[in-house]
């Protein structure tokens, strides 16, 4: 996983954050006063660096897609009806 070098929106750099940030969360800190106290004040840059890849599989457990792809394989596969 590359951590995000800079803000995808406004271009500052947040490369040099990431393990410290990524750290704290590790430790239990909430995503908000973590990156309070690293200092990222814009909210792009705050998006930017909550979410990269490392969460996007934690989000993708409340996709309604995900669910839909489900039913798919369960038809197709298993022979299952159903939602």
């Amino acid at each position: 996983m590359l951590p995000p070098v800079r803000c995808f929106t406004c271009g500052a750099p947040l490369g040099h954050l990431w393990d410290q940030f990524k750290a704290r969360l590790e430790a239990g800190e909430s995503v908000g006063k973590a990156l309070d106290e690293l200092g990222v004040k814009r909210y792009c840059c705050r998006r930017t660096l909550y979410t990269t890849a490392t969460y996007v599989e934690e989000l993708a457990l409340y996709s309604v897609y995900r669910r839909e792809r489900e039913a798919v394989i369960r038809r197709h596969f298993h022979g299952v009806e159903g939602s």
